[in-house]
Protein backbone atom coordinates (compact mmCIF):
# COMPACT_ATOMS: atom_id res chain seq x y z
CA UNK A 1 0.00 0.00 0.00
CA UNK A 2 2.80 2.22 -0.61
CA UNK A 3 1.89 3.86 -3.55
CA UNK A 4 -1.45 5.18 -2.24
CA UNK A 5 -2.60 8.90 -2.35
CA UNK A 6 -5.50 10.18 -0.29
CA UNK A 7 -7.39 13.23 0.63
CA UNK A 8 -8.02 13.13 4.41
CA UNK A 9 -11.98 13.05 5.15
CA UNK A 10 -12.04 13.10 9.13
CA UNK A 11 -9.21 12.25 12.05
CA UNK A 12 -11.26 11.02 15.05
CA UNK A 13 -9.85 10.03 18.97
CA UNK A 14 -10.40 6.29 19.11
CA UNK A 15 -12.20 6.56 22.52
CA UNK A 16 -14.89 9.22 20.99
CA UNK A 17 -14.82 8.30 17.28
CA UNK A 18 -17.62 10.03 16.31
CA UNK A 19 -15.95 13.56 17.35
CA UNK A 20 -13.12 15.22 15.04
CA UNK A 21 -9.61 15.44 16.92
CA UNK A 22 -8.43 17.37 14.23
CA UNK A 23 -9.84 19.98 11.87
CA UNK A 24 -6.93 21.48 10.59
CA UNK A 25 -5.87 18.59 8.48
CA UNK A 26 -9.30 17.94 6.43
CA UNK A 27 -8.82 17.82 2.56
CA UNK A 28 -4.99 17.39 3.48
CA UNK A 29 -3.60 15.44 0.03
CA UNK A 30 -1.36 12.75 1.51
CA UNK A 31 0.94 10.27 0.42
CA UNK A 32 0.79 6.77 2.79
CA UNK A 33 3.87 5.30 3.47
CA UNK A 34 4.44 1.57 5.74
CA UNK A 35 0.55 1.39 5.97
CA UNK A 36 -0.01 -2.30 7.73
CA UNK A 37 -1.16 -3.34 10.76
CA UNK A 38 1.63 -3.27 13.35
CA UNK A 39 3.38 -1.23 11.76
CA UNK A 40 4.15 3.05 12.85
CA UNK A 41 2.83 4.37 9.37
CA UNK A 42 3.72 7.65 7.83
CA UNK A 43 1.39 10.27 6.07
CA UNK A 44 3.21 12.66 3.66
CA UNK A 45 2.48 15.91 2.68
CA UNK A 46 3.64 19.01 1.47
CA UNK A 47 2.88 22.66 3.14
CA UNK A 48 4.21 26.00 1.99
CA UNK A 49 6.35 23.62 -0.84
CA UNK A 50 8.11 21.80 1.46
CA UNK A 51 7.38 17.91 2.07
CA UNK A 52 6.45 17.07 5.19
CA UNK A 53 5.69 13.68 7.80
CA UNK A 54 3.03 12.62 10.07
CA UNK A 55 3.91 9.73 11.91
CA UNK A 56 1.21 7.49 13.22
CA UNK A 57 0.79 5.51 16.12
CA UNK A 58 0.54 1.83 15.91
CA UNK A 59 -1.75 0.90 13.68
CA UNK A 60 -4.39 -1.84 15.04
CA UNK A 61 -6.64 -2.00 11.62
CA UNK A 62 -7.31 -1.23 8.58
CA UNK A 63 -10.02 -0.98 6.43
CA UNK A 64 -9.60 -0.37 2.61
CA UNK A 65 -12.73 -0.17 -0.34
CA UNK A 66 -11.89 0.36 -3.61
CA UNK A 67 -12.41 3.92 -3.48
CA UNK A 68 -12.22 4.83 0.72
CA UNK A 69 -9.44 3.43 3.42
CA UNK A 70 -9.93 3.91 7.42
CA UNK A 71 -6.96 3.99 9.42
CA UNK A 72 -7.22 2.89 13.22
CA UNK A 73 -4.08 3.75 15.65
CA UNK A 74 -3.58 3.21 18.98
CA UNK A 75 -4.86 6.58 19.66
CA UNK A 76 -6.56 7.72 16.39
CA UNK A 77 -9.03 7.22 13.18
CA UNK A 78 -7.81 8.27 10.17
CA UNK A 79 -10.48 8.17 7.38
CA UNK A 80 -9.95 8.53 3.68
CA UNK A 81 -10.81 8.85 0.00
CA UNK A 82 -8.11 7.08 -2.16
CA UNK A 83 -7.34 9.17 -5.36
CA UNK A 84 -7.07 6.94 -8.75
CA UNK A 85 -3.46 6.03 -9.46
CA UNK A 86 -1.94 7.85 -12.30
CA UNK A 87 -1.09 5.71 -15.33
Amino acid sequence: MNEDVAIIEGVYDSVLPGVPASLHRLGRKVWLRDIEVGAKGKLLFYEDGVCKITNLSRITNIIKTSSSLEIYTQTSIYKLRLLPREP
